[in-house]
């Protein structure tokens, strides 16, 4: 429900045009290697499968799919009372994507316990304008000022609040955030761990929703997978 997704914009070397002394192999292949090339649909699709082909029960939907559901999530959030309000223009911005240019594929795996799941998400930017600016937000790691709000739907509200805790992984920029739920001040089990990889022009979102006991080790179970997506993510390239 925060403004928590982004990507990594497109890397590449300049020349100066300066003489230096002769680098070596590596170092001249790395600054001579192009920037890597937004996935195709397919592609992203293909990654998301991988990354839950060991879980019987997984769903999984493509850009197409995502695309005809925004207009549903939007209308949910317009119904619902978030406080302070620059918060409702928050999660409302994050709840009406605009994917034109963006391929994206979400996969779902549903928990042992009732209301346990963790999805899977890729995002391949085709659009420069979109990853630049996405680019901006997932660096500089700030929830705006909304680390704190109230959502209040069909006479029920409910409490939220994030932080951004420390994570590191094989991709180019980490982050990783903890959303808790409160009703009527008791903590609910429906807050989520969510680590996030930025990988040239891909972005992978790992989230786990449901009750957890041990913090610091599941947040490296995501990161474990994290690394496990950057792989993927580089073989597809």
């Amino acid at each position: 429900m925060l403004p928590l997704a982004g990507a990594l914009a497109l890397t590449g070397c300049a020349d100066s045009g300066n003489e230096a002394p002769a680098a070596s192999d590596e170092a001249q292949a790395s600054e001579q290697a192009p920037a890597a090339e937004p996935l195709s649909s397919a592609k992203v699709k293909e990654v998301v499968e991988k990354l839950v082909a060991d879980e019987s029960g997984a769903q999984i939907i493509d850009g197409a799919a995502i695309a005809e559901s925004l207009p549903q999530a939007k209308e949910l959030v317009k119904g619902m009372n978030i406080e302070p309000a620059k918060c409702a223009e928050l999660v409302a911005q994050q709840s009406s994507w605009d994917i034109e240019g963006i391929n994206m594929a979400v996969a779902t795996v549903a928990g042992a316990e009732a209301g346990e799941s963790t999805s899977y998400s890729v995002a391949s930017y085709e659009d420069d304008a979109k990853l630049s600016e996405i680019k901006k937000t997932v660096e500089a790691k700030d929830l705006q000022g909304c680390d704190s709000f109230s959502m209040e739907m069909q006479g029920m509200k409910l409490n939220a609040s994030a932080e951004m805790l420390d994570a590191t992984s094989d991709a180019e920029v980490t982050t990783a955030t903890k959303t808790s739920i409160s009703m009527e001040g008791t903590e609910v089990p429906m807050g989520s761990y969510t680590v996030q990889g930025l990988v040239g022009p891909n972005a992978v979102s790992i989230s786990y929703s449901g009750a957890v006991e041990d913090e610091q080790a599941k947040i490296d179970e995501l990161v474990k997978e994290l690394n496990v997506a950057v792989a993927e993510l580089e073989k597809a390239q």
